[in-house]
C-alpha cells in the first residue's frame, strides 16, 4: 500500500482512530478517572457553521420565507402589545394563557401597586404571530416596546422558522395565505355608507 492510499492512524493510549488520510483529524482527549487510568473520550470533530447574510438578518435561515414569534409575556401588558401590533398592520395573533418559571422564579411579582406571589409557576401568556421574514424585527421591537416593564418577569421571545403557510379556507399557500386579507375590517371597508 502507498502512503497517499492507507489510512493514517492516530493513537491515543488505548485507542486508535483510522481515518482517511484527506479528512480532517478530529480532536481526541484522554480523562484520568480517580483510579489514575486514562479513559478515552469519543472523538470529535467542529461542526461547520452555513454563513450568515447580512441582508438575511441575525440568525435566519436562507431558505424559510415565514417566522412565528412567541412571546411569553405578562397577562396584563397583552392589550398594550395587541394594540401596537394591530397599529403596526398585524392582525393574525394567536394568545394562550400559560404558567410557568424563568428567572423570576415564582417570587412576588406587582401589579396595580400589591404583589402577590404563585406557588410554584407564574401565570403569563404565550402570544404567537407568523409574519414574513421582513416583518420579524419591526414586531419583536414592537412586543419589546409594549411589553416591557424594567422588572424580572418581563418575559421572552422565541423566534421559529416556519416552512410554509395554508389558509384552509381557499386552500392559498405562501404569502397569499399569510396576508390577512378577507377577514370582517376588509368587508365592513368595502361597504359604501350613503349619507
Amino acid at each position: 500500500m502507498s502512503p497517499a492510499t492507507s489510512a493514517a492512524a492516530v493513537s491515543v493510549p488505548g485507542v486508535i482512530i483510522r481515518q482517511p488520510p484527506s479528512t480532517p483529524r478530529p480532536f481526541t482527549a484522554a480523562r484520568r478517572l480517580p483510579s489514575g487510568t486514562a479513559r478515552p473520550l469519543q472523538a470529535t470533530t467542529v461542526p461547520r457553521r452555513l454563513p450568515v447574510t447580512a441582508a438575511a438578518g441575525p440568525g435566519y435561515l436562507p431558505g424559510s420565507e415565514f417566522y412565528k414569534v412567541e412571546a411569553i409575556i405578562r397577562p396584563w401588558r397583552v392589550p398594550h402589545v395587541s394594540s401596537g401590533l394591530l397599529e403596526m398592520g398585524i392582525r393574525g395573533v394567536t394568545v394562550s394563557d400559560v404558567r410557568g418559571v424563568g428567572a423570576q422564579g415564582g417570587s412576588t411579582e406587582r401589579h396595580g401597586g400589591s404583589e402577590f406571589s404563585e406557588d410554584k409557576f407564574i401565570a403569563k401568556v404565550k402570544m404567537e404571530i407568523v409574519v414574513c421574514k421582513e416583518q420579524v424585527e419591526a414586531v419583536i421591537d414592537k412586543i419589546i416596546e409594549k411589553a416591557r416593564t424594567g422588572e424580572i418577569g418581563d418575559g421572552k421571545i422565541f423566534l421559529i422558522p416556519v416552512s410554509d403557510v395554508v389558509r384552509i379556507r381557499t386552500g392559498e399557500r405562501g404569502k397569499e395565505a399569510e396576508r390577512m386579507t378577507g377577514g370582517m375590517s376588509d368587508r365592513l371597508s368595502s361597504v359604501v355608507s350613503i349619507s
